[in-house]
């Protein structure tokens, strides 16, 4: 509920990811966690927050936890969008960093 009530606060969504992300260690907890929309929460909060670094991390951080060794949760953190997002975190956390692009291979 606090996701949604504050989505504008990237401190809130920061916390709120990095408390799902310490409830879905639990393998009991993973089902409940995504049969309660956090899924769906963490892809927004990514996608509400993309210059946080704090939020992609913890938001990555709870994705991993709630997929881990749970199939159906793999599905529906695809399904809601969570590749996209993880991989839109990881191309801006590069961001300004020299490119390996067009370099020679070092041996």
């Amino acid at each position: 509920a606090a996701m949604n009530a504050h989505r504008r606060s990237a401190a809130v969504q920061e916390n709120a990811c990095a408390a799902l992300h310490n409830i879905a260690l639990a393998d009991e907890n993973k089902v409940k966690v995504a049969d309660a929309a956090a899924i769906e929460a963490v892809v927004a909060a990514m996608n509400a927050h993309r210059g946080s670094a704090a939020v992609q991390e913890h938001a990555c951080r709870a994705l991993t936890n709630i997929a881990a060794g749970a199939a159906e949760n793999q599905v529906k953190v695809a399904c809601a969008g969570g590749i996209e997002a993880v991989v839109a975190a990881m191309n801006a956390q590069t961001e300004g960093r020299p490119s390996c692009k067009n370099r020679p291979a070092e041996h």
